[in-house]
């Protein structure tokens, strides 16, 4: 295949697997690179067929609604004939790096603070997920992908159970492995606590490179997973603390209620692992800082003697997992780009947007240009740090660097305008609502 496929133009393949493909390819009207996937072979077996199919129906359904900085997006799905052949398509986004896979090797082993910080956000990823009603069902080390800077993106929703679907789901799905005992059970209630498990599991195999079950057999592995209990990490693998040993085996209780209540509890108890260091502009010098600020896609266009004016007039400041920067309902007139971390926003208790590194959050009040209050609560969801900014600080800058901040704010106005208008057709194409 080559040219195009849809708009998208493609550029190189990136990987090919039994049933399909991954190829690099440009979107022209957005502007970026884009990563597709498309399911160019059906599986002769009718059974097999059957669940290649559903599998991409099942990633096409999320095409827009996962919007989280941990999970991979999906932009688009279709379906294209080419050559007399249909071709089913999902346009992904781009993320540089490797799975964790080379990390479960016993010689690539990471510190426990970053397998840490790895779990926690795999955590806010999986329960932003379970608010819009998608168990992954599938999580291991292979579907989640890992940054040169150590974010992370949880991927591949293909085995996803989604809630208030009008189609069968796929029974029997996830890798061995890490598959809960409910899973390997059948027959039995689903919920947020099988990702937990194989989140345990997969902890498990990062904190000491053994999986927590192994066997010669298929049969000999699902007995295992439903009666045997694994070794603490510890016993296998020096510096893992009590406190890890005992998340990660909670995690893997045999049955759903042994596990954590809620994804929030398990993240609390990650939080006090989570080493400081991950934290990539504490303590900077202005250089340092200016350095920081550059790599942010909020100041993309400022010149350098804007971005000097900013970094000499603010500075950033950490905040704590829980911190509240705007709440609902009270006046202030504080504008903060987020430097590290990451915030939510909540709406009379309704998580409304996750906000990653580079994004902005309170831009409306400048466009009043006066304390107003607020609408919505911001809240930072880990250590954060964040460059607070209030009107009259912007209004002291320089005429052209007002302009950069009008410029920024416009175009993130634009963007939450058009995720707005997504979520509308999205709802509106689930309640079967037409437009007359």
């Amino acid at each position: 295949m080559h040219g195009t496929i849809g708009k998208y133009e493609l550029q190189r393949l990136l990987g090919k697997g039994a049933t399909g493909s991954v190829w690099l390819a440009s979107d022209p009207f957005a502007g970026r690179d884009v990563a597709i996937k498309v399911l160019d072979e059906v599986p002769s077996d009718p059974e097999e067929a059957r669940r290649a199919l559903k599998f991409f129906q099942n990633e096409a359904s999320l095409a827009g609604k996962l919007r989280h900085p941990h999970i991979v997006s999906i932009f688009d799905a279709g379906v294209e004939n080419k050559d007399g052949k249909d071709l089913r398509y999902l346009v992904m986004e781009v993320v540089e790096g490797t799975s964790l896979q080379p990390h479960c090797e016993s010689a690539a082993l990471l510190p426990t603070a970053r397998t840490a910080q790895i779990a926690y956000k795999c955590c806010r990823a999986l329960e932003y997920a379970n608010t819009v009603g998608v168990v992954h069902r599938d999580i291991k080390p292979a579907n989640i992908m890992l940054r040169p800077d150590f974010d992370i993106k949880v991927s591949d929703f293909g085995a996803a159970q989604l809630a208030r679907s009008d189609t069968t789901q796929v029974a029997g799905v996830g890798s061995p492995f890490y598959m809960s005992p409910e899973q390997i059970r059948g027959g039995e209630e689903i919920d947020f606590r099988s990702d937990m498990f194989s989140l345990g599991g997969v902890m498990y195999h990062m904190l000491t490179g053994k999986r927590p079950f192994n066997a010669r057999n298929a049969w000999e592995l699902m007995e295992q997973i439903v009666s045997t209990e694994p070794p603490a990490p510890s016993s296998l693998q020096e510096g893992i603390p009590p406190t890890l040993d005992d998340i990660v085996m909670r995690a893997l209780g045999k049955s759903r209620d042994d596990r954590f209540a809620s994804w929030d509890e398990f993240a609390g108890r990650l939080e006090p692992l989570l080493s400081e260091e991950d934290a990539t502009i504490s303590g900077l010098s202005d250089v340092e800082e200016f350095t920081a600020m550059r790599r942010l896609a909020f100041f993309k266009r400022f010149s350098d003697l804007e971005l000097w004016e900013v970094v000499r007039a603010c500075r950033c400041r950490k905040v704590l997992a829980g911190t509240e920067l705007i709440r609902e309902g009270v006046e202030d007139d504080h504008i903060y780009v987020l430097a590290a971390g990451l915030l939510k926003v909540t709406q009379r208790g309704k998580l409304l947007n996750a906000v990653t590194p580079g994004d902005c959050v309170g831009e409306m009040i400048y466009a009043r240009r006066s304390s107003a209050p607020r609408s919505a609560t911001v809240t930072a969801v880990e250590i954060s740090w964040v460059l607070g900014l209030r009107v009259q600080d912007i209004e002291g800058f320089s005429d052209s660097c007002r302009a950069r901040f009008s410029e920024a704010f416009l175009a993130v106005m634009a963007e939450r305008l058009a995720m707005l208008g997504g979520r509308l057709v999205s709802l509106m194409q689930e309640h079967k609502v037409g437009l007359t």
